[in-house]
């Protein structure tokens, strides 16, 4: 009996098999957090017609995910990469619970917007232990299908939002139990990764143990591309943010579909994200580069909009849902993937990872209000979205700027990586 004891022991600290356990559970986790804050489009009719809330103010809360993430990612990838990631992700995933249950007793507009701005900020300091929890589980060559699943987990939560939402704001009556019901479940979450969650000590390479003692924040002077892969998805963010926010209002007069109905076409455009992001980690493995699969779709985004956002016909907004799904996710995988190509420390990883969820969200964050301001002074939805379409042209700047760092074209990868290093 000790014996067996020992080993599942030995099995939940060392083994690397233990580590799909860890992220196993991240997923479940995260499969709730889209169901939260993606949602957003669909319950704010019903929010607009109990609270009063504004086009303007719809447009606040829905860049109020991406000013939260750009106020906390890049401090917390320094200060909070220096604690137990096993900890900092039970205190986040207990603080977006409760923030989750405010949110559904939220009397006004006010408390509703800064339970949800809260809310963004503890998720995103998990996003900095799960990388480091990654750096102690796997090897790099695992990381970028780790990348994958994670992403596409995540878009996974997305579609539920978009389809399942609607679904449960009638079983529980409104859109207020469904934050309570989201809240209670994260709590769940919480408290069970307390006995799930674990960390793993892993030998420290030489570079490690120099870069221990300075600053992570030097990763950005040495690797100065970074800041052109954290801007690069910025306009992509803002068209997606904008119509995430504000599609589903237009499909209701465009269209002529009920709210369920809208939901679950809306669903098509997560699904497209989900393929996308499942794939782009093998796909890129398989074909030794990363930059293509910023670039392509920096290229395609903006005319597949403009058709979605003119169309009258359900079939062909189902179609063009579907490609943009597609198109608007499968860089995310690759441009979590990257800072990993160069073997940086753990620290200098979630520096690089924070400072693309630092700019990415700073752009991203003005879609929302954009659309919204637009709206108000000309009286048209479809001319806000129209206005905003050409942003994810940044992907293919930022795509053809950046080296290639695929492990597969490794020596050329090192040769174009130390050209943009400064020593």
């Amino acid at each position: 009996m000790n014996g067996t004891l020992a080993q599942v022991i030995q099995f939940r600290t060392r083994s690397e098999g233990y580590g799909w356990v860890v992220m196993g559970f991240l997923w479940a986790v995260n499969l709730l957090i889209p169901l939260a804050a993606v949602s957003l489009g669909v319950m704010l009719p019903p929010m607009t017609e109990e609270l009063g809330i504004s086009p303007i103010e719809a447009g606040l809360l829905g860049a109020s995910w991406f000013l939260g993430s750009a106020l906390v990612s890049l401090p917390a990838s320094i200060w909070l990469s220096r604690f137990s990631p096993k900890w900092v992700t039970f205190y986040s995933t207990f603080l977006a619970g409760i923030l989750l249950l405010v949110q559904g007793w939220a009397p006004s507009f006010g408390v509703l917007l800064v339970a949800r701005f809260v809310f963004v900020t503890v998720v995103v300091c998990r996003v900095q232990a799960e990388v480091l929890l990654v750096h102690q589980w796997f090897s790099t060559a695992r990381v970028a299908v780790v990348m994958s699943l994670t992403i596409g987990i995540m878009s996974i939560g997305q579609l539920a939002a978009v389809g399942l939402i609607p679904v449960l704001m009638d079983v529980l009556s409104g859109w207020r139990n469904v934050y309570i019901g989201l809240g209670a479940g994260l709590l769940v979450g919480a408290a069970l990764w307390t006995w799930v969650g674990r960390e793993r000590a892993r030998p420290t390479a030489p570079e490690t143990e120099r870069a221990r003692g300075a600053s992570p924040l030097r990763v950005l002077r040495r690797y100065r591309f970074l800041w052109v892969l954290a801007a690069a998805p910025s306009g992509a963010a803002l068209a997606w943010g904008a119509l995430m926010t504000f599609w589903p209002t237009l499909a209701l007069d465009n269209l002529g579909l009920s709210l369920k109905a809208v939901g679950a076409l809306m669903m098509l455009f997560p699904a497209g994200g989900i393929a996308a992001s499942f794939l782009a980690g093998p796909l890129s493995n398989l074909a030794g580069r990363r930059k293509p699969f910023l670039w392509v779709p920096g290229l395609l985004l903006p005319p597949i909009y403009i058709a979605l956002y003119t169309t009258e016909i359900t079939v062909v907004a189902g179609i063009l849902l579907l490609v943009a799904g597609w198109n608007a996710m499968i860089w995310v995988p690759i441009i979590r993937t990257i800072p990993f190509d160069l073997h940086l420390s753990p620290r200098e990883t979630a520096v690089a990872t924070g400072l693309g969820m630092t700019v990415l969200p700073i752009v991203g964050a003005l879609g929302p209000p954009i659309v919204g301001v637009i709206q108000e002074a000309t009286g048209s939805l479809q001319v806000g979205l129209l206005s905003i379409v050409g942003f994810p042209l940044t992907l293919v700047v930022g795509g053809l700027l950046i080296p290639e760092t695929s492990p597969r074209r490794r020596h050329r990868a090192a040769q174009s990586v130390a050209k943009h290093a400064v020593t």
